[in-house]
C-alpha cells in the first residue's frame, strides 16, 4: 500500500469500490450456498417419505397416502401416517401408528401409540404402550396395552393385558383377560375384564355394563 504525505500529514488511500464489490460476491455466493445447503438438510430430514409401495423405513417417519395399497414396511420405523382409505399394512416395529382414512387394516410387532381415527379401521398389534380410538366402528386386537382410550362409538378392544382404561365414547365395547384400573364417562358401553382392577375406578357415565372378577 502507497502511502503520500499532503501538508504535513499522513493520508491512507481509501479502498477502491471494487474490492469491497469482489469480497461482497465472494461472500455472497460462498455463505449463501452454505445456507442454501443446511436449509435443504434440515428440510429433508424433518419430512416423512411416501412409502406407497413398503420398504424399508430406516428410521424414518412413514406416510402413506394412496388409496388400497397394500405395503409391508421392514426396519425400525418412526412414526407411519395411513391418510388414504382401504390401505393392508403390515408394521413390524415402529414409534407410533396413527390410522386417518377408513377401511384400512394394520398388523404389527410393536408401536409406541396406536391412535385410529376415521370408520370401519382395524388393527392387530401385539405390544403397544398406548391405544387411542377416536373413531368409530374400528377394531383393535392385541397382546399388551400400557393405556387404552376410547371415545367414538362401536368400537371393540382386545387385548390380553391393560393398564389404565378409560371409555368415554358410547357403545363400545373393552375386554382384557387382566385390567388395572377403569374409569367411565359414557354410556351403553361394555367392559370385560378376568383379573386385576376389582371395580371401576369410576363410573360417570350411564347404562355401563361391567364385568369385573368373580362376576
Amino acid at each position: 500500500m502507497n502511502v503520500t504525505r499532503q501538508g504535513g500529514g499522513i493520508r491512507v488511500p481509501v479502498l477502491t469500490a471494487s474490492v469491497f464489490l469482489t469480497v461482497g460476491a465472494v461472500c455472497l455466493t460462498g455463505c449463501g450456498n452454505v445456507a442454501s445447503d443446511d436449509r435443504a438438510a434440515s428440510s429433508s430430514g424433518d419430512s416423512a417419505v411416501e412409502l406407497n409401495a413398503g420398504g424399508d423405513c430406516a428410521g424414518r417417519d412413514v406416510v402413506v397416502n394412496r388409496d388400497g395399497a397394500g405395503i409391508v414396511l421392514d426396519g425400525e420405523c418412526g412414526t407411519v401416517t395411513i391418510e388414504a382409505n382401504g390401505v393392508s399394512a403390515d408394521i413390524g416395529s415402529s414409534d407410533a401408528v396413527l390410522i386417518r382414512g377408513q377401511d384400512t387394516n394394520v398388523i404389527g410387532g410393536r408401536t409406541g401409540t396406536l391412535t385410529v381415527a376415521g370408520r370401519t379401521n382395524s388393527a392387530n398389534i401385539e405390544t403397544v404402550e398406548a391405544i387411542e380410538v377416536q373413531g368409530n366402528g374400528v377394531t383393535v386386537v392385541g397382546k399388551q396395552a400400557g393405556r387404552i382410550s376410547v371415545a367414538g362409538s362401536g368400537n371393540s378392544i382386545t387385548v390380553d393385558d391393560s393398564g389404565v382404561t378409560t371409555v368415554s365414547g358410547n357403545d363400545n365395547f373393552v375386554r382384557a383377560q387382566e385390567m388395572d384400573s377403569v374409569e367411565l364417562t359414557g354410556s351403553n358401553n361394555s367392559v370385560d375384564w378376568e383379573s386385576g382392577a376389582a371395580a371401576p375406578v369410576s363410573d360417570s357415565g350411564s347404562e355401563n355394563r361391567l364385568t369385573a372378577p368373580g362376576q
